[in-house]
């Protein structure tokens, strides 16, 4: 038995994925993203940005095993 999050199993040929631990004692990792200051393409960079925080994104995201939170 291994515990790590969802999307470092699910991509794993071979692994059977039982399931989430209990709610009151999951980790909830955030990631964030940013525009680097001196980014060579910013605007691409923004897009990207707009388009994993958007609802287009959500069926892919999901399919990893984790949840799309939007924009902030």
């Amino acid at each position: 038995m291994v515990v790590l999050p969802v999307s470092e199993i699910l991509p794993v040929s071979g692994v059977d994925f039982i399931g989430l631990i209990p709610a009151d004692i999951q980790f909830v990792q955030v990631f964030a993203a940013a525009v680097m200051k001196g980014a060579k393409d910013p605007e691409a960079a923004k897009r990207l940005i707009a388009f994993l925080a958007s609802e287009k994104a959500t069926s892919a995201v999901e399919k990893t095993g984790m949840k799309r939170a939007g924009l902030r």
